[in-house]
């Protein structure tokens, strides 16, 4: 009993030693959790912003292209009156020096 007695005062230390590990790993383990929730989250928060980037960028440019388009209907009914107005100056002018 005597053998027992000590045999089974020197493996406590290894089972104080196994329960430390195990507790160890449940640490570790939380901490594993905590770090995959907070980068699942990282990962919503920049595919969110890359999402956003990507509808500015669209927006963006149907509004250069609306501008654009705009701009273009301005030099076409620009373009028809100036060269009404140079017709109509060159007539006035004629018939001024015919007069």
């Amino acid at each position: 009993s005597t053998r027992v007695a000590l045999d089974h005062l020197e493996s406590v230390p290894e089972k104080l030693s196994l329960l430390e590990d195990f507790k160890d790993i449940g640490e570790s383990h939380c901490r594993r959790e905590m770090i995959e929730e907070r980068y699942t989250k990282y990962k919503e928060i920049v595919s969110s912003l890359q999402q956003q980037l990507k509808d500015s960028k669209k927006r963006v440019q149907q509004f250069k292209d609306v501008k654009m388009d705009a701009d273009i209907s301005d030099i076409e009914v620009a373009a028809p009156s100036s060269s009404w107005h140079t017709q109509n100056s060159f007539l006035s002018s004629s018939l001024l020096s015919d007069s």
